[in-house]
């Protein structure tokens, strides 16, 4: 298994967010259950917002310069998510509603990593 370090975590963001927008269906049907092919654009939104977020924190990376504002716009936005999916967690499917509610935890826990360790 990879380390987690900054670079790694940035990358990782950065493959979710590319899958999400060229696979958009994969984010909104696990999430939330509907199949309706409108509420793609919902999909390929976060997976922009994560392909920018991953990107700009391995561009600073990278340029050595810093990173950790970017880190810690990506703690937010999973929070936002673990929250989203929290206020409506009764009516997502079972499964999956855990499933998600993880994955913005862990999103969040190793983007909070990401901005310690690139400070």
């Amino acid at each position: 298994m990879p380390a987690l370090t900054p670079k790694n975590v940035a990358i990782g963001r950065m493959v979710a967010g590319a899958l999400y927008v060229t696979l958009p269906r994969l984010l909104v049907r696990t999430w939330t259950g509907i199949e309706d092919p409108r509420v793609n654009a919902l999909g390929r939104a976060i997976g922009a917002r994560d392909l920018a977020l991953g990107f700009g924190a391995l561009l600073a990376l990278r340029r050595a310069t810093p990173a950790r504002g970017w880190f810690e716009a990506a703690v937010l936005t999973d929070a936002a998510d673990a929250v989203a999916t929290i206020l409506v967690f009764r009516q997502l499917p079972r499964l999956r509603r855990w499933l998600i509610l993880a994955a913005a935890i862990t999103g969040a826990a190793a983007s909070a990593r990401g901005a310690t360790a690139s400070a």
